[in-house]
């Protein structure tokens, strides 16, 4: 008896316990708190709220698109203006004859293989000269003689040419060789242009192909008076001598002028001579030196980083509204794709507004030289895409929620 009593005693105290643990684990369940899914926010959510920050002047589209584009079109102009000058300087070079290489060697020029020689890369023209026994005595002037000229297909392309910068340098064609070419001095007192016929003192008439300019400016002054009658290259014989007018001169120009000469100086007392035809501005002219070592070639660089700059402020002028964004729910991530998208639609705004200047280029250049400043400029506007926007992520980026009240004290 008293062993079953003990027996129920001890079931009895047992129960209370196993129930007391099954009520522990019950309220701990109740106890752990709920996971809360993570706020989430569509792509068409994100960009609705961007459209509508840059419709509402949120954004402050207007006055940082201003903003970039005067930036990017002061750091354009600028690298702009230098390359300019440099390419400027560069035509006065050739214009002036200063990138015109001469060899003389009277009477053993090979008029064909110094003609031969425009097919060289960076050539302009090239052709064989050599003067004439005979003079021109017009009617107008029965006692004045013009001195003459013989010259191949060739060479009369540096004659017409001879005031031209290499970017309008054209090939000869055939009207050029209907008739004679008189430089402007002798051109003048007889009124003759381009299609004129011309009256000489035996009777004859003239044809006039085209008057060519020799200004006094440091070359050879021998055909500043004279006329220049244009023969096939392998006409009359030899020449005395080869002219090459090439921009940029090639480093190895006066072993292709000594290609055109022809016998052994070596029992003649003359010897090939090789001379430029204007030096007074200079033996030589490096514009790839000079556009490398301009100031401007920094610009992109200062684009960038200014660009940069104005991109962080951007968004860092508006870190109350996005901290406040994201206190009510706004997802990070949502809250960095909407900055980029403005960003992106005034910072492509400013880009095109910047571009527009580039058709200058196109307008006072050739099709080749307007697409190399193109491609040199556009830097400039990629810098500075790049730039703002990279400023406006890291901006981004840097917003905190735990901030709002920081952010509200310094508002």
């Amino acid at each position: 008896m008293t062993g079953r009593i003990r027996q129920q005693k001890g079931i009895i105290m047992n129960q209370p316990k196993q129930s007391h643990d099954t009520q522990r684990r019950h309220d701990t369940r109740r106890r752990q708190p709920r996971e809360r899914p993570r706020p989430r926010m569509r792509l068409a959510g994100i960009l609705d709220e961007a459209v509508r920050n840059l419709a509402t002047g949120t954004s402050h589209a207007c006055g940082m698109a201003l903003t970039l584009a005067f930036l990017l079109l002061l750091c354009a102009g600028a690298d702009l203006m230098a390359v300019t000058k440099i390419q400027r300087e560069a035509d006065a070079f050739v214009a002036a004859g200063g990138s015109t290489t001469v060899i003389t060697y009277t009477g053993r020029i090979d008029g064909t293989a110094c003609d031969r020689l425009a097919s060289l890369d960076g050539v302009i023209a090239a052709g064989a000269t050599r003067a004439s026994q005979t003079k021109l005595t017009f009617a107008a002037l029965p006692s004045t003689g013009v001195p003459m000229y013989e010259a191949t297909p060739g060479a009369i392309g540096v004659f017409r040419n001879s005031t031209a910068n290499a970017r309008e340098a054209r090939s000869t064609t055939v009207s050029d060789m209907n008739g004679v070419w008189l430089s402007g001095e002798a051109a003048a007192p007889l009124a003759a242009r381009a299609g004129s016929r011309l009256a000489l003192r035996d009777e004859r008439t003239l044809d006039v192909a085209g008057v060519y300019e020799w200004p006094d400016d440091g070359r050879q002054s021998g055909y500043s008076y004279a006329a220049v009658t244009p023969v096939p290259a392998g006409y009359g014989g030899l020449f005395d001598q080869c002219w090459v007018k090439s921009w940029p001169v090639p480093e190895n120009i006066e072993s292709l002028l000594r290609v055109t000469t022809v016998g052994d100086a070596t029992g003649t007392q003359e010897r090939p001579m090789v001379s430029q035809l204007n030096t007074s501005l200079g033996r030589t002219f490096d514009a790839a030196a000079m556009y490398r070592g301009r100031l401007t070639t920094w610009a992109p660089i200062v684009a960038g980083v200014v660009a940069l700059i104005a991109g962080f402020v951007s968004v860092w002028r508006r870190r109350l509204e996005l901290a406040s964004a994201l206190h009510c729910g706004v997802p990070k991530p949502a809250m960095v794709v909407q900055i980029l998208v403005e960003t992106a639609a005034w910072a492509i705004a400013a880009t095109l507004m910047s571009v527009a200047e580039f058709t200058w280029t196109w307008l006072e250049n050739t099709r080749t030289d307007a697409a190399v400043l193109t491609t040199a400029l556009l830097r400039v506007p990629a810098a500075g895409y790049a730039g703002v926007m990279t400023g406006a992520l890291i901006g981004a980026l840097l917003i905190r929620e735990r901030h709002l009240f920081r952010y509200f004290k310094t508002r």
